[in-house]
């Protein structure tokens, strides 16, 4: 079970409307949340001519605690137990730390859904960026849309960009790799009546076959036909064609834009896919990204990171 979630706050434009998302997610047996709110002193400088005031400080935190305690209260009418936590600092560390320090089973952020032109660079200027890569703790990535600005949405178009489905339909996209794999072990805390299909979808990047002979094709095919045999197994048979639930999707070419292409061709609502993380520093890896790094910035639907 996925029992204790901690929800990194920025009092951003939709976070009380994430509510309805916690109420969801008791379905996966979360019981306890942690609200977290992180003070960043960076913010506190003004301009250039100002300085770190601790008045200010003071300021932000009662008015935090407000919101937070607001929000508190919201989360207890659905029988969540929910303690509020303020720190000062950076917020990717303080959010990594009280992950560990709390032993919480995954951290919840939101991400407004961002114009595919500038979303994978927007993803770098964030801290959503370094809680992902600093924390060791599973982070779902909460896609959101303002429903202030859907208000001429029927009830279940509304549904449809909510939270309501996000665990019932997912797929888990994986290279194999050990890194990848990990998320069968968050997988398997998800009560086997909730995910109602399961998609397990692999990219053979073209680049690496097209020289290839028909033997070592085939040879090639037989083998992901095997992991992906490993992984069902290590789910515990929990899905299968007999039963209707499970989707094996190969596709071939570039592994991000062929795994973004299904997830909006779908219509999926949570992509569940590993991290292994690179250097941040080196100019080469922010310019081109791991596949994980670029889903998040393009989040074509909500995403389970776990490493």
């Amino acid at each position: 079970m996925l029992n204790t979630a901690l929800y990194a706050i920025n009092f951003g434009e939709f976070f009380f409307e994430n509510l309805d998302c916690f109420a969801n997610f008791a379905k996966i047996g979360l019981k306890e949340i942690v609200l977290m709110h992180v003070i960043d002193i960076t913010k506190l400088q003004h301009s250039l001519y100002s300085r770190y005031n601790k008045e200010d400080e003071e300021k932000i935190r009662k008015t935090s605690e407000i919101k937070l305690e607001d929000i508190k209260k919201n989360l207890e009418k659905y029988g969540f137990g929910v303690s509020c936590v303020i720190k000062v600092g950076n917020i990717a560390d303080e959010v990594a730390k009280e992950a560990d320090r709390e032993d919480i089973d995954f951290i919840v952020l939101d991400k407004k859904a961002a114009g595919k032109a500038n979303s994978f660079f927007s993803f770098y200027d964030s801290p959503l960026y370094d809680i992902v890569t600093r924390s060791n703790k599973p982070v779902l990535i909460t896609k959101r849309v303002l429903m202030h600005s859907s208000s001429l949405m029927k009830n279940d178009e509304r549904d449809d960009i909510g939270c309501k489905n996000t665990f019932t339909d997912v797929v888990f996209a994986t290279d194999f790799s050990e890194s990848s794999l990990k998320a069968t072990a968050v997988l398997d805390k998800i009560p086997p009546d909730i995910i109602k299909t399961m998609t397990l979808l692999t990219v053979i990047d073209e680049k690496y076959i097209k020289n290839l002979d028909k033997n070592a094709l085939e040879l090639l095919e037989r083998d992901i036909a095997e992991k992906f045999t490993a992984i069902i197994k290590g789910l515990g048979y929990r899905y299968s064609k007999e039963k209707n639930n499970l989707n094996v999707v190969v596709r071939k070419g570039t592994p991000c834009k062929e795994i973004n292409d299904f997830i909006e061709q779908t219509d999926k609502k949570l992509l569940v896919i590993g991290y292994k993380g690179e250097a941040k520093e080196k100019f080469k890896e922010i310019f081109l990204g791991s596949t994980t790094q670029r889903l998040i910035g393009a989040l074509p639907c909500s995403v389970l990171v776990v490493k």
